[in-house]
C-alpha cells in the first residue's frame, strides 16, 4: 500500500512558452542563416574542384593524343567520308577515363543522361544572363542555357585547325595544324576555355561570346587548361559583355575582354598570365 501526502506536488509535465518557443525559432533562423550560405559556398567548391579535375584530364589526354601523332594537336573537327563531321572529343577519347559515350550525329551534344562524364562542366546549365553589370546586352545569338553539354569546354582556336580552315589562305596560323614545337609559351597558352553553346572552339575576345557568357562559372571566375598540361582557375571578365576601351581590335572582329587577366592576345597585354594569341606566343 502506498501513500501520498497531502499538498505534495504532482508530477504533471508542464509545456513550453510562448516566448520560449520563440527564442528556439529564432535561434534555429539564425543558426540556418549563418550555415545555408556555407554550405552553398562548400557544394560550388566541390564542383569547381570538379571541374578543375575534368580541365587537367582532357588537357592529359590531348598531350598524350599528340605524342602518338607526331606531337601534333588534335583537330577540332575533321570531315569523313561516312558523311559525319567527328570533333576532338572523340580523337582523345581514348587517352581519358569516364568520358561517357561518344557516337557521331548530334543527340550526344544535348544528351544529358551522364552527367559524369568528364566533358561536362558541373555548372554547364547555370544560365549566362541577358545583360551584364553595366548593362551590356548579351547579343550573342546564344540561348541562356548551353544546348550542348558535351562542349562545355571548347578548344582554343588559335592552338590547332578544323576541317573547314585546313589550309586556307584567310586562316592565318589557324589554318595548320598545332604542334607542340610550335607553342612559344605553352605554360601560357590556352588549351581548352570554358564554353557555353555554339561553337566547337572558343577564341576569346570582348563582348558576348561563347567564352565571356561562361567565363564565370565558378565564383566569378573559370578553369583553364594550358598547352603544358596544367589546369588553373582565373577570374573572368568584368563586365561581363564588356569590350577593351582603348577599342585595340586583336583579330579583325575581336576586342579584349575587361577585367579579366585572360588575355585574347599576349601581343596587347604582354603581362598577360594566359592568352589565346598568337602561337608563337609573342
Amino acid at each position: 500500500m502506498s501513500y501520498r501526502l497531502r499538498g505534495s506536488p504532482s508530477r504533471s509535465s508542464r509545456g513550453f512558452t510562448l516566448i520560449e518557443l520563440l527564442v528556439v525559432i529564432a535561434i534555429i533562423a539564425i543558426l540556418a542563416a549563418i550555415l545555408f550560405p556555407v554550405f552553398a559556398q562548400a557544394r560550388e567548391s566541390a564542383r569547381k574542384t570538379m571541374c578543375l579535375s575534368n580541365v587537367k584530364e582532357l588537357a592529359l589526354g590531348w598531350l598524350m593524343y599528340a605524342q602518338d601523332y607526331d606531337e601534333s594537336s588534335p583537330m577540332t573537327a575533321e570531315q569523313y567520308s561516312d558523311g559525319y563531321q567527328h570533333y576532338w572529343l572523340e580523337f582523345i577519347d581514348p587517352y581519358i577515363k569516364n568520358a561517357g559515350q561518344l557516337h557521331p550525329g548530334g543527340a550526344q551534344w544535348t544528351d544529358l543522361s551522364n552527367r559524369t562524364s568528364v566533358f561536362i562542366c558541373p555548372n554547364y546549365l547555370v544560365p549566362a544572363p541577358t545583360t551584364d553589370e553595366a548593362g551590356n546586352p548579351d547579343n550573342s545569338g546564344n540561348p541562356s542555357v548551353g544546348e550542348y553539354p558535351l562542349t562545355s569546354y571548347a578548344p582554343n582556336i588559335d592552338v590547332t585547325t578544323a576541317w573547314w580552315a585546313l589550309g586556307a589562305s584567310w586562316a592565318g596560323e589557324t589554318g595548320q595544324i598545332g604542334t607542340l614545337a610550335s607553342y612559344g609559351k605553352p605554360s601560357n597558352q590556352i588549351m581548352l576555355a570554358p564554353n557555353h553553346s555554339c561553337c566547337v572552339e572558343t577564341w576569346g575576345g570582348g563582348g558576348a561570346n561563347n567564352w565571356t557568357e561562361a567565363n564565370r562559372r565558378h565564383a566569378d571566375g573559370s578553369n583553364y587548361s594550358l598547352m603544358d598540361g596544367h589546369a588553373k582557375w582565373y577570374r573572368g571578365s568584368s563586365p561581363r559583355y564588356g569590350k577593351a576601351e582603348d577599342g585595340s581590335a586583336v583579330i579583325p572582329w575581336e576586342f579584349e575582354s575587361p577585367g579579366t587577366p585572360v588575355a585574347t592576345s599576349i601581343q596587347i597585354r604582354k603581362n598577360a598570365p594566359i592568352f589565346f594569341f598568337p602561337r608563337a606566343g609573342e
